[in-house]
């Protein structure tokens, strides 16, 4: 059985400011399946882009949010 990753609400954010960067290289590296996040992380993200009225920001997380899938 391959390792799975759990993504905190710092990773993803590091992922959603440097979409090509270390996280894209390792999600790349272990496989885009073995890759999820938590509702927590996504309803953390979602309320700092609210917080902020970026919607620019929003765009990036739903983005993101839509190719990881979110356990409840």
């Amino acid at each position: 059985m391959s390792s799975r990753y759990l993504l905190d609400t710092n990773i993803l954010s590091d992922l959603i400011r440097f979409p090509q960067g270390r996280v894209f290289k390792k999600i790349n590296e272990v496989g885009e399946k073995q890759i999820f996040t938590s509702i927590i992380v996504a309803s953390e993200l979602r309320f700092g882009a609210c917080k902020k009225g970026s919607t620019e920001l929003t765009n990036r997380i739903e983005t993101i949010l839509s190719a990881i899938p979110v356990l409840a």
